[in-house]
């Protein structure tokens, strides 16, 4: 087997570890949005359950981001699975997937902090669009490079595939357009990706 550092190239196997980590060390740090505010003891027992209902919003925005990132690591999985040597072009666009991953932190913490703001929350949206359009990219690079692919995609995985990754942008400008009328309620858009994966699954078998 012949190691395609020596010509200069990165590793199939270091990129995907890097993604790895990156996913796992952006998905941790969602939790930090979760600040509790300072209660006393003796205040805890009439404050703490209220406190915690009242943080509602940060508990949906990292609910949705955790989620939605742990979906687009499987799709990450499922993209490689084609990959058989990593190009230039290849590289660059899971850098810029990454850049938008490693930002997942913060405008959930955003969003989740100021739920009622409609810049706040279209953060978010503008996150999550530029993520899956991301994807959407590297999954049209592999199937017009079959060089860098293990077996040619066949034109029905790739308009499958295509479908897939159109559906988290196309939610995101959902969820940005509704936050003209509710900004909090928009991050509830998101969980149209859970029936549009499904009919997608149904209409391939």
């Amino acid at each position: 087997m012949t190691d395609d550092r020596t010509d200069g190239r990165i590793s199939k196997n270091r990129l995907e570890a890097l993604v790895d980590g990156i996913f796992a060390f952006a998905m941790t740090l969602l939790v930090t949005g979760l600040f509790l505010p300072h209660i006393t003891k003796t205040e805890a027992e009439a404050k703490l359950a209220v406190t915690i209902a009242e943080m509602r919003s940060e508990f949906i925005s990292f609910l949705v981001a955790f989620f939605v990132l742990a979906s687009f690591w499987q799709i990450h999985n499922r993209q490689f699975h084609h990959v058989r040597r990593v190009d230039a072009g290849l590289m660059r666009i899971t850098l810029f997937i990454l850049a938008c991953v490693v930002l997942m932190p913060f405008t959930t913490n955003i969003s989740g902090d100021y739920s009622h703001v409609r810049f706040a929350v279209d953060l978010f949206h503008l996150n999550m669009f530029c993520l899956g359009l991301f994807f959407l990219v590297q999954w049209w690079y592999l199937t017009r490079h079959p060089d860098i692919t293990s077996v040619a995609i066949s034109s029905r995985d790739a308009s499958i595939g295509r479908w897939r990754s159109l559906i988290t942008p196309v939610v995101s400008v959902l969820g940005f357009i509704f936050s003209f009328i509710n900004p909090s309620l928009s991050m509830a858009t998101y969980i149209l990706i859970i029936p549009c994966i499904a009919v997608i699954r149904k209409s391939s078998s």
